[in-house]
């Protein structure tokens, strides 16, 4: 290992004195009035070449012919300011240069919108986008992507700690997980281990809709999180990133050790841009806060961890660019731990022990992306063209159970082919009416089952075809009314042939009941989907909106089919969830401080959850109500010092009777599957030298209880009620030089014992699992 870090070192080096020979250099510091660097401030040359700053706020620009300069500096809180630089030939002008704080900060541009880039001020609903700083501040205390969403993200309901995140919905209802805009999740059988596709070290920012959207189709009823991956515009020709990480319990540290290792290799020479890094982590055992081993069901003891990522680009000419990317993730339970089952209606938690598992090791066995982009950016008139092509296979193998008769195995097996066209054209009429029109459309084939590793088929083969065409208007009237709409019109066929369903399991007899033969056939689906919102962007301090917005999705199209109880397709309910969602906020930004508060009302005429009736688990269609609140808070205390809270409100219900009311006797809440407790989450970081970084993340759940005990003294499934638990976590960092830099958190910071929101309204034994003890991580880190 020794011998390769100096052999890329050295071969680094060579590549960088090769570059600069006959070019100037202008290398500096970004820093603020105080004298505080600036660290992720863009330079930019000439809005054409530029760099990022490092956590120490240096800068260098490499291969410079001599010349006048114009050198843009931009970084979020700061004004953007022009500075001007003369080079002579083969000189190294060192500089350094100061940034003042604004009114005026800089808002965040997302492309999850579809236009080429949106700033999140023109946008008429909710926003979140995690950017690469808090994104690495966050990781270095968990890896896992739910964990890092839950602390950060408002709407997304709290981790279970697990590979699984099935329950951790967004504003209620089911969210769609994009890598680059490719779908990782299977919503025509949704497994729910779609936030784990890949690592997070591989991601430049996340961006999260909150709330129906049809922008990218079917299975965002709840809103898109979108992985958005490295890119290396102000790169050197070279560089490098070596991270050792070791992980363990601080509660009971036997057989916890475990640890992860990440490479990454990039750079951008002339036209080509690239990126190459894999990762490997293998986790030891979990253990709670009092020292037992975690449950295994979906456990993260001794998980396995791989992923290669890979992206090159080739400019060719300013305006054209040619991408192509490959993304390979898997993650597979090789653990030697056998279940010991507790007991969910007394409180007994379920933990685990030394044994030999049953069956085939469950996760991830492999989920291969690959995408090739096409971007032209100054067609006729100056629009854009974005053009994709990308393929998608992932299978997933979940844990044996005996509600299969004789015992089984369930695997989700999906392959996705899609392109997309997006083209985005700017107008101006007159003096005082400006905008643009996005327009474009998706196609997509994807291909979902749920076979039983022996064979046996628990949801047949669906292959679905969609074509949806689209459309966005935005617009500023008198200055500063934004309006944004448009339409999708979804076309959609999925065919699925004969198949038997399997005998369902009683989970209050403990029995079997009957297998149907179900006839197959064409399924068809033409839905119009449509959104609207204004926005009022006059005043800093208020930003208000009103948005209504259309998410369109075939609920879960599995769901149905295996738990059909007729013998023809035609007879199933397979109709398509159409979410009208209603919101209407504002943000406000006042000294540093940015306040962002929403409100929504999200009604369905469908509904396609699970519920227990008489011990079979049967799928509900009935009309639903989705409503909640969220609040967050940002801001610098000061120079050193950022702050921030959120806190979020969720709550749905069923119409039993079909009145459109919700409060008859017949009508019901929607169980803890769907709708989370309150969460509210408060961080803290503290800079006291460019060099020494402290994050404090708090995450807290509140209580949830809604259901009452069934004629026998039990809870169902899903309506067990939930109890408040708070967790503190602890990060900080070190940049010991300008290439290493030392990592250490410690999660679970005050060792709570508690059992995760999903443990507590679940209620199946299995399931019942305690949250993580306290556990540390330390990392170093190398780049060069």
């Amino acid at each position: 290992m020794t011998r390769l870090v100096l052999f890329l070192t050295l071969l680094s080096v060579s590549i960088s004195v090769y570059a600069q020979s006959g070019a100037g250099i202008i290398t500096g510091t970004i820093r603020d009035a105080q004298s505080n660097a600036i660290p992720y401030a863009t330079v930019a040359v000439d809005k054409k070449k530029g760099a990022l700053t490092d956590e120490s706020g240096g800068f260098k620009l490499n291969n410079l012919p001599a010349g006048s300069y114009s050198l843009q500096v931009s970084a979020i809180g700061f004004q953007t300011q022009q500075y001007s630089v003369q080079l002579s030939e083969g000189e190294v002008e060192t500089v350094t240069l100061t940034l003042t704080g604004g009114t005026q900060n800089l808002d965040e541009v997302i492309i999850t919108s579809r236009s080429k880039s949106e700033s999140t001020a023109n946008l008429t609903q909710s926003v979140s986008v995690l950017d690469g700083r808090t994104l690495e501040q966050t990781q270095i205390v968990s890896n896992n992507p739910g964990d890092i969403l839950a602390l950060t993200i408002p709407g997304l309901g709290t981790s279970s700690g697990t590979t699984s995140n099935w329950g951790q919905t967004l504003r209620g209802r089911q969210l769609l997980v994009l890598v680059d805009g490719i779908p990782q999740s299977t919503p025509l059988r949704n497994g729910s281990m779609d936030l784990r596709t890949i690592d997070p070290y591989a991601l430049e920012r996340v961006e999260v809709i909150r709330g129906a959207t049809s922008i990218y189709g079917n299975g965002a009823a709840g809103g898109i999180i979108n992985y958005i991956t490295r890119r290396n515009d102000y790169a050197k020709p070279f560089s490098m990133r070596t991270e050792v990480v070791g992980t363990g319990s601080l509660v009971s540290p036997v057989n916890t050790l475990g640890g992860r290792f990440y490479q990454s290799f990039y750079g951008k020479a002339g036209k080509i841009d690239y990126t190459v890094s894999s990762s490997y982590e293998r986790n030891g055992v979990i253990k709670d806060a009092v020292g037992d081993p975690l449950g295994s069901t979906y456990g993260l003891s001794n998980v396995a961890t791989y992923n290669a990522f890979a992206k090159l680009g080739y400019d060719l000419t300013p305006s054209q660019r040619l991408q192509l990317s490959y993304n390979y993730f898997s993650s597979q339970d090789k653990t030697d731990l056998i279940e010991v089952l507790g007991n969910s209606q007394k409180g007994i938690k379920t933990t685990s022990a030394p044994g030999t598992p049953i069956g085939s090791p469950p996760g991830t066995r492999w989920n291969h992306n690959a995408q090739l982009n096409y971007t032209y950016d100054k067609l006729i008139g100056n629009t854009s063209l974005g053009a994709s092509a990308y393929l998608q296979d992932i299978s997933t193998v979940f844990f044996y159970s005996t509600t299969f008769e004789g015992g089984g195995q369930s695997t989700i097996h999906s392959q996705k082919k899609g392109a997309r066209l997006d083209l985005n054209s700017p107008f101006t009429v007159g003096s005082s009416l400006q905008g643009s029109v996005a327009y474009g459309v998706d196609v997509l084939n994807d291909v979902t089952s749920q076979p039983l590793l022996d064979g046996r088929t628990w949801v047949p083969e669906m292959n679905m075809l969609s074509l949806a065409p689209f459309m966005q208007l935005q617009t500023t009237l008198f200055d500063h009314l934004v309006y944004n709409g448009g339409v999708r019109y979804e076309s959609m066929s999925i065919g699925v042939e004969d198949y038997t369903t399997l005998k369902p399991y009683n989970n209050q007899t403990k029995q079997f009941g009957t297998s149907i033969n179900v006839k197959g056939g064409d399924l068809y689906y033409n839905y119009w989907v449509f959104n609207s919102g204004l926005r009022y962007n006059k005043w800093s301090w208020i930003r208000p909106y009103v948005n209504f917005s259309q998410g369109f999705s075939v609920a879960d199209l599995g769901l149905v089919l295996r738990a059909a109880r007729v013998n023809d397709i035609a007879q199933v309910q397979t109709s398509a969830v159409v979410v009208n969602n209603y919101e209407v906020g504002f943000n406000s930004r006042y000294k540093g401080f940015t306040l962002e508060a929403s409100a929504y009302l999200s009604q369905s005429k469908l509904g396609s959850s699970f519920r227990e009736v008489n011990g079979f688990y049967v799928v509900e269609r009935m009309p639903e109500r989705v409503y909640g609140y969220e609040l967050a808070l940002t801001g610098k205390l000061s120079s050193q010092v950022r702050v921030g809270a959120t806190y979020s409100y969720v709550e749905g219900k069923r119409d039993g009777n079909d009145n459109r009311k919700f409060d008859d006797p017949q009508d019901s809440y929607i169980g803890g599957e769907r709708i989370t407790p309150p969460k509210y989450t408060a961080f803290v970081t503290y800079t006291p030298t460019s060099s020494l970084l402290f994050r404090l993340d708090f995450l807290g759940s509140g209580n949830r209880d809604r259901f009452a005990r069934n004629e026998t003294g039990i809870y169902k499934t899903y309506e067990g009620p939930v109890s408040a638990y708070q967790v503190f976590n602890l990060a900080s960092s070190y940049r010991i030089n300008h290439s290493l830099t030392l990592k250490a958190g410690i999660e679970n910071l005050l060792n709570a014992d508690y059992f995760p929101s999903r443990s507590q309204f679940l209620m199946l034994d299995p399931y019942y699992i305690k949250g993580k003890g306290r556990s540390f991580s330390l990392a170093l880190t190398l780049d060069i």
